[in-house]
């Protein structure tokens, strides 16, 4: 068949653009097909070394990359994850039927345990929420829900997006007030639909200066902002203990945050931001107070090199606060418990990684926001080292144990959408996260790095000991528990593999996973210097290797020969990660902390755990479809390194679950392409 595109164009008109605004959606895209599946140019033989893949249709490498075993839209374009309630009901960012993120909706799925999916509605349309009044028609963005909110039923405020100019920190000209605002909808039957509160005065848009008066709806509570955006609801006594002073007559039992910070451009001491609200009263969730700046960092600066960078925008923030079961929900009475806030950060990673970083930061709050915010950060770490992003955690109860989970949205390697509309999706989640304070404990008090600037605080317990305090995540078990139990799981016999200076070691696992999807995990003590990890998706032309390097005090993800196709990313992965001393029970001398190691490969995703405190979330793409083996991988540090590696406690879990148990196995549909009429009401064209 003839390569030449084909456009199948659908007819628009303004009234059904105007219609759109008040009930459905509008029409405002146009069918195109590529090349057929049947050009004889595209050969689909994996065991053979990949052609020009190119020349294949759209959807026809639908499922050679394909997550199965956890959250991902049945097709198009997925990323944010955002409007968690009730167990569970879960929204994402969606644009159906597109490879580009573009005129944002919310879809949404149901889960019993995080693990196991259901699309709310169907698969065909999960579409829950969608641009349709003149201050969303540009796209519905990042919110949260109050379970019991207008007229007691589940409510969200949702960002809304109007065509009045650019968006984004950097645009130019820059954005203006009113573009990005706060709206709120609610739904009386569990989220398969929401209902908007009419346009205009004393509905959509919410966030305004004063109450009852309804007037500046669209005032910005600082000028020369980067961004308006996400509004996260939270309760947090606390919060409200230490603000109760500074609260300006609010009394309301909810905080919200938004995202944002102040352009340099404008402000030479501009930076992103975190702009705090308190609900006004507790009857009306269309008021809200703003308080202040919770944090407020200088663009570009970091806390540490253990910190990534803050970048010169926060995007997707959410707040928590942890102790070492969990979430905590006390006033400041558990002195051992950590405020937590997740942030997404824009422009400080050099161009990799889309310029965006994942970060956390641990805070103290005050009263007394004069040195420009309530909160100050402590420490800072990263949420995740890899290709993902705008995590946001929520509170989970389970058996009487408050929980606080997090998760975050997994984007593909290929910048220049070489395949994309040959895979015909985008984007998945990592995997679901319980967060708590990680104490590691009895750690050798004249270790000098103790009181590096870092992702952790050290603490004097009351024995006198010296423990390290950090921000732990580890996989929720209910997620774990059905991994294993529907896994065929061997558990290899561990090893000691000597360093040879000069060359990297391998010995492949006796049993082999069968599948693309499969857990391996191990126990590994560095008796001297090294690379140690395991070898993954791995055949004689491509391989992955996951290692920890002792002497640089990383975790690492080498994917230099992950894929025989040029086009996908390959750049190396790295986090920052300390083995500390630990003493020995005898009180003479010390060791170096035991590396837990687990690495989830579900196709095209790797998520990589180091000792619940490095996670690494990326992407690989091997086209052979004998690329599934696992082998040992051990070699020379920098320096050359020396002496051995334990390997134990070894375990392979091959197969995993399929997550959406409903679906069929190809949820694929015709990509549809937005434009051009799109662009003249100030939307957004493209796939």
């Amino acid at each position: 068949m003839a390569s030449a595109t084909t456009i199948l164009l659908v007819a628009i008109s303004l009234p059904s653009v105007l219609a759109g605004l008040y009930g459905d959606p509008p029409i405002l895209t146009a069918a195109k097909h590529t090349n057929s599946v049947n050009n004889t140019a595209c050969s689909l033989d994996q065991t053979q070394p990949p052609g020009n893949l190119t020349l294949c249709g759209n959807n026809t490498l639908f499922s050679v990359w394909r997550p199965v075993s956890r959250f991902i839209a049945p097709e198009g374009w997925q990323n944010d994850p955002q409007d968690f309630f009730q167990i569970v009901h879960l929204g994402y960012q969606c644009n159906p039927q597109h490879i580009q993120w573009g005129n944002i909706s919310q879809c949404a799925a149901l889960s019993k345990d995080l693990t196991f999916w259901t699309d709310v509605n169907s698969w065909h349309d999960p579409k829950t929420l969608y641009p349709s009044q003149l201050s969303d028609i540009r796209g519905v963005f990042d919110g949260t829900v109050v379970v019991n909110g207008w007229n007691g039923y589940p409510t969200t405020l949702y960002t809304s997006t109007y065509p009045g100019g650019q968006l984004g920190a950097s645009s130019s000209p820059a954005e203006i007030e009113g573009t990005e605002t706060v709206s709120l909808a609610y739904t009386t039957n569990g989220g398969s639909s929401w209902i908007k509160l009419p346009f205009g005065s004393q509905g959509n848009p919410i966030i305004c200066t004063s109450l009852p008066s309804w007037t500046n709806i669209y005032k910005w509570p600082k000028q020369n902002l980067t961004g308006f955006r996400d509004p996260y609801i939270f309760q947090s006594p606390i919060l409200s203990k230490v603000l109760d002073k500074s609260s300006a007559g609010a009394t309301g039992p909810n905080f919200l945050t938004i995202s944002g910070g102040v352009r340099l451009d404008a402000d030479p001491q501009g930076g992103p931001m975190i702009f705090l609200y308190r609900q006004t009263d507790a009857f009306d969730l269309r008021g809200w107070t703003y308080l202040g700046p919770l944090v407020s960092e200088p663009a570009l600066s970091s806390f540490s090199k253990w910190s990534g960078n803050f970048g010169i925008n926060f995007e997707t923030v959410a707040v928590t606060r942890l102790n070492e079961e969990g979430e905590a929900f006390d006033d400041g009475s558990d002195e051992s418990a950590l405020d937590v806030a997740f942030m997404g950060t824009e422009g400080g990673r050099n161009g990799s990684h889309e310029n965006h970083w994942p970060l956390w930061a641990a805070l103290t709050h005050s009263n007394n926001a004069s040195s420009g915010s309530f909160s100050t950060i402590d420490f800072a770490g990263v949420g995740d080292w890899g290709r993902s992003y705008a995590f946001t955690c929520f509170p989970v109860k389970t058996n009487g144990r408050n929980r606080s989970v997090l998760v975050g949205w997994s984007y593909e390697d290929d910048e220049d959408l070489v395949l994309a509309m040959q895979r015909g999706y985008q984007g998945s989640f990592t995997l679901f996260r319980d967060l708590y304070v990680k104490i590691i404990r009895n750690v050798d008090p004249s270790f000098a790095g103790i009181n590096e600037t870092g992702s952790w605080k050290s603490r004097i317990e009351s024995d006198g000991s010296t423990s390290i305090v950090t921000v732990g995540q580890k996989v929720i078990k209910e997620t774990l528990t059905s991994y294993k139990h529907s896994s065929i799981v061997s558990k290899p016999v561990g090893r000691t593999v000597t360093v040879n200076a000069s060359a990297v070691t391998t010995v492949n696992f006796g049993k082999q996973p069968l599948s693309r999807s499969y857990a391996v995990s191990g126990t590994l003590r560095f008796n001297g210097d090294a690379r140690a990890g395991f070898r993954v998706r791995a055949s004689v032309q491509e391989w992955t290797d996951v290692w920890f390097d002792s002497e640089a005090e990383t975790m690492n993800v080498n994917r230099t020969n992950s894929s025989l196709i040029s086009t996908y990313g390959t750049e190396l992965e790295t986090g920052k990660l300390r083995l500390w001393p630990i003493l020995n029970a005898n009180g003479t001398g010390s060791v170096r902390q035991e590396l837990n190691l687990t690495i989830f490969v579900d196709n095209s995703v790797i998520e990589v755990y180091a000792n619940d405190v490095t996670v690494i979330t990326t992407r690989v793409y091997p086209w052979l479809s004998s690329s599934k083996n696992v082998s040992f991988f051990v070699a020379p540090t920098t320096s050359g390194g020396s002496g051995t590696v334990e390997f134990s406690a070894l375990e392979l879990w091959d197969g995993l679950i399929r997550a959406w148990p409903e679906r069929p196995d190809d949820t694929s549909k015709p990509l549809q392409w937005d434009g051009p009429i799109a662009s003249i009401y100030g939307l957004w064209q493209g796939w």
